[in-house]
């Protein structure tokens, strides 16, 4: 039950940290293709690879991201070779959305999480539309699999820098890890790398176009990616990705603020109606609750914070956000420099489970995590009564069998 010592989490992390080099892989030249003799990891392989990273299932909000992707494919362009597009949405809180040959796309929590409106997020999904529709930069440099590896040689760097700094975050998120580790090409190229400068800045121009025609605000697409760029610079080392690089990001807004000056139907464009605004909330701030987990499994309070503020001001009575709330506050509490501080965190994560269990007393959960706060302040008695509730209400629970365990050693 107790929290591992950071040089021991770090040390089980370095097999799979391994950085990127943004700055000499985010801006390039187009593509070229790769011989066939090169040693790839076939498309089917990298499918099932990225298959391993937890996909965030929202029936909702599935449905709310294929209508965009449909009014977005549709266009006045003749395109032929037009396969279905799906849209996988991967629980990873970093800043990132790319396709596969599939014709699926992509994209990270974290990124949905950032946005805040349905234009930015429609300006975000045109462009990778607009790359299945052209087939922009499918190939893959022929140099993949040597940059990939050049990638994983540099790891200890950017270890040793971590270090110094005493960040104690994961080095690499759930998506990066399966990419680098797995040495997937056709997603790092496009994920991490970029398809080139050519491709990507054609994909610009096919997202407004795709924006106007489905009667979005093309204004809205610099927006975005400026919005992105700040957030990925506030996520720090994690943040790996090309949407979320300082060039590319840049190189996005520079492009689209330059197209938009010859665009004189993005005048025209009536903003979202408050109709589309609640569709956007109801669809995105459930996702919103959970990415904050998923920053503070990072580290990443800070994010985690904002996330939880933006969740609880949507629904205040929202249980399951109380409940990650008081996570927040028991986790900060552990990393507390003085007992002051230690003892109020504390204080204000028995104050948000408590809130918790008044506005839904049927989520179990919450007498685990009040456990766990027990445990973490030495008060095992507490602790173990907490954990016997957790058990009792929910005997099936994928953990309970291990929480009876934690029962039984501290009945001892």
């Amino acid at each position: 039950m107790q929290r591992l010592p950071r040089v021991v989490r770090v040390a089980r992390g370095l097999a799979l940290a391994v950085p990127l080099l943004t700055a000499c892989t985010t801006v390039g030249s187009r593509p070229t293709a790769v011989p066939d003799a090169a040693p790839l990891v076939p498309v089917d392989a990298e499918l099932a690879a990225l298959a391993r990273v937890s996909m965030y299932q929202d029936a909702r909000l599935s449905a709310y991201l294929a209508g965009i992707v449909d009014r977005l494919a549709t266009t006045p362009e003749r395109e032929t070779a037009a396969p279905a597009i799906t849209v996988v949405v991967l629980e990873d809180p970093t800043i990132a959305v790319f396709t596969m040959p599939n014709a699926a796309i992509y994209v990270h929590s974290g990124l949905l999480a950032a946005l805040s409106n349905e234009a930015e997020l429609s300006a975000v999904l045109a462009r990778e539309v607009t790359h299945v529709r052209r087939g922009l930069g499918a190939g893959v440099p022929a140099d993949t699999t040597d940059r990939i590896s050049a990638a994983i040689t540099a790891i200890a760097p950017t270890i040793a820098a971590a270090l110094a700094r005493g960040d104690d975050a994961r080095m690499l998120s759930p998506v990066a890890a399966v990419i680098l580790g797995a040495r997937l090409p056709h997603a790092y190229t496009a994920a991490m790398a970029g398809r080139g400068v050519e491709p990507e800045r054609d994909a610009d121009a096919g997202a407004l176009e795709r924006l106007v025609h489905a009667g979005y605000d093309p204004a809205e697409a610099p927006r975005a990616f400026d919005r992105l760029r700040r957030a990925a610079a506030e996520g720090g080392a994690a943040e790996r990705f090309f949407v979320a690089s300082e060039a590319s990001a840049a190189d996005r807004v520079a492009t689209l603020t330059r197209l938009l000056t010859g665009m004189p139907s993005a005048r025209a464009v009536s903003p979202p109606s408050v109709g589309e605004r609640a569709e956007f909330d109801a669809a995105i701030i459930p996702l919103v609750r959970e990415n904050a987990r998923l920053e503070m499994r990072a580290g990443r309070f800070h994010a985690a914070r904002a996330q939880l503020d933006r969740a609880i001001a949507a629904d205040p009575a929202d249980a399951r956000a109380r409940l990650y709330e008081g996570d927040f506050h028991r986790l900060r509490a552990q990393r507390a420099r003085s007992m002051a501080d230690r003892d109020e965190l504390a204080r204000m994560a028995f104050a948000s489970y408590a809130e918790c269990e008044a506005l839904d007393p049927a989520l179990a959960e919450v007498s685990r995590q009040i456990g766990l706060l027990y445990y973490q302040q030495g008060r095992h008695e507490q602790a173990r009564a907490a954990f016997e509730r957790y058990v009792a209400r929910q005997p099936d629970a994928p953990d309970a069998a291990r929480v009876a365990e934690y029962v039984l050693a501290l009945t001892r």
